[in-house]
């Protein structure tokens, strides 16, 4: 244990020890003092929360709040290609951005996906047996027939009303002769 001894560090120039601790205290401070200032900015910048009608399909609205309008790329990379804007993009706030085609895209495979469930929907209605339809077609096809059949019979008496009043004419015919 005698072997070795602890010493203050030196205080000479050679190995930092020049600073004094007002020096060290101002730097700190002026860390603190900056780190104060970024957790300020941080906090004073507005986070807009994800919003559907912005991030899927046609942007309906920015999210800042006002109407999206079309622009026209003009860069080396995308000359001519279209996309969704908003007017107020140069006020540092986040704003919508979106290629046009991609947008559309996107429409068009939501509508197909709309589409195909609308056709699923109704294919399970088509295979489904409704008791009541089918009580409702039963009875349709009952009163169907009872009107033929009283067709048939209207028209079996309208034949038989009319060869017996034929009858009668020629009977009252040869009478008469």
């Amino acid at each position: 244990m005698g072997r070795y001894s602890y010493s203050q560090p030196s205080q000479s120039d050679t190995y930092g020890g020049g600073h004094s601790d007002s020096d060290s205290n101002e730097i700190e401070a002026l860390i603190q003092e900056d780190q104060a200032q970024l957790e300020l900015v941080n906090a004073q910048q507005v986070v807009y929360p994800p919003q559907p009608e912005t991030e899927f399909g046609f942007p309906k609205a920015c999210y800042c709040g006002t109407q999206p309008k079309i622009a026209t790329s003009y860069s080396r990379v995308d000359p001519g290609r279209r996309y969704y804007t908003c007017s107020n993009v140069d006020d540092g706030d986040c704003h919508v951005w979106k290629w046009w085609d991609e947008a559309a895209m996107e429409e068009i495979r939501a509508t197909e996906r709309h589409t195909q469930l609308l056709a699923d929907k109704v294919d399970s209605l088509l295979s489904l047996t409704d008791y009541e339809t089918e009580q409702k077609l039963v009875r349709l096809e009952n009163m169907v027939c009872e009107l033929g059949k009283s067709y048939a019979r209207c028209r079996f008496d309208y034949f038989v009303a009319v060869t017996v009043m034929l009858l009668g004419f020629i009977g009252i015919v040869l009478i008469f002769i």
